[in-house]
């Protein structure tokens, strides 16, 4: 993030400032590939999408850290939701000792977040409902049928998916139905193309139903999956669970253009690169999931031409809507609650 980009922005404030800094440089650390999307949207609009994402990888990142047990994981995620609700409500933090790293970037990132939440109109006090979705996910281990899964996926994948389309300014009440079906797709399909890398981690997110329906225990996944050999039975349960995955996508397809011209583009590049995984897991009879690979973002090789070129055209939109009058909503000037 520059300084001209929280010039533009209109945020002022000297140490708001220095807390949209440390989120956006949090972002570059930990939002991977995502990071090269900032660019496709205008300036002013930059400081809100780094911290936004920042707050969702940083959240991911402390309900998945294998480095860390269990009831680290969930105290880091009480430590979090408590600084962000004291922030929140206008409280002070504690003053009677230095922080520690994990605090000062706890702090600033929960800043940053309030004050892109009431800036753009958004329901901050809902925030530690997508915590507690991660805090559920470290004492679950799989998902016994859709309705269960469905628990995850309205907390942990939907929520702030919500809170962005509102961010990305959509021009009609289709936006988010679409944003629903498009985002759950990335979701299913994640879980598609991530089996082997959650079996390691003692995750399944493909409902145990899903498997029986096909003759499959777990054990059968994790035997098959990494080992050469794929049973019929497997091939059925992964093109059944990316068809599910690819329906919802085209329920989705249009949601970009529901949304304001600026953040577009983005979405149409994120689609493009969720569609590129589909022919990726099928291809030479799932060779796939004998030898599974890195996931697909921005960043990666194959999509790095469209990840350049969608900036490029997206500089070029905002540089129209910016003559056409388009200007960024002020920030929000209030404090506390």
């Amino acid at each position: 993030m520059t300084v001209q980009e929280l010039d533009l922005a209109g945020i002022t404030d000297s140490g708001l400032r220095a807390d949209y800094l440390a989120s956006s440089q949090l972002f570059r650390k930990i939002g991977r590939g995502r990071y090269l999307g900032r660019f496709m949207f205008p300036p002013a609009k930059r400081p809100y999408f780094d911290t936004f994402f920042s707050f969702v990888c940083y959240i991911d990142d402390l309900a998945d850290d294998i480095n860390l047990s269990v009831d680290v994981r969930a105290r880091r995620l009480d430590e979090w939701e408590r600084t962000y609700m004291a922030v929140a409500k206008g409280e002070s933090l504690p003053t009677d000792k230095p922080l520690s790293h994990s605090e000062e970037t706890d702090a600033a990132l929960a800043r940053a977040l309030v004050h892109t939440m009431r800036t753009w109109d958004l329901p901050y006090l809902r925030v530690p409902e997508f915590v507690d979705g991660h805090r559920k996910t470290l004492a679950t281990y799989e998902y016994t049928n859709d309705e269960h899964l469905d628990e995850f996926i309205q907390t942990v994948t939907l929520l702030p998916a919500i809170w962005i389309n509102q961010i990305f300014e959509p021009l009609n009440e289709d936006a988010e139905e679409l944003c629903r079906h498009t985002i759950t797709a990335f979701q299913l399909l994640d879980f598609v193309w991530d089996v082997r890398e959650d079996l390691d981690l003692g995750r399944l997110y493909l409902p145990v139903e899903h498997l029986t329906r096909f003759g499959l225990t777990r054990a059968d996944l994790k035997r098959q999956i990494g080992s050469g050999y794929i049973s019929d039975p497997l091939r059925e349960l992964i093109q059944s669970e990316i068809d599910v995955a690819r329906k919802h996508l085209d329920a989705g397809r249009s949601w970009p253009q529901t949304l304001h011209p600026t953040s577009r583009i983005f979405m149409e590049t994120d689609i493009q690169t969720h569609d590129s995984m589909f022919p990726e897991l099928v291809k030479d009879d799932y060779a796939f999931f004998k030898n599974p690979k890195r996931g697909l973002d921005f960043a990666s090789g194959r999509m790095i031409p469209r990840t350049l070129s969608g900036i490029a055209r997206a500089r070029k939109v905002n540089q129209r809507s910016a003559k056409s009058g388009y200007l960024i909503r002020p920030p929000y000037q209030g404090t506390g609650a």
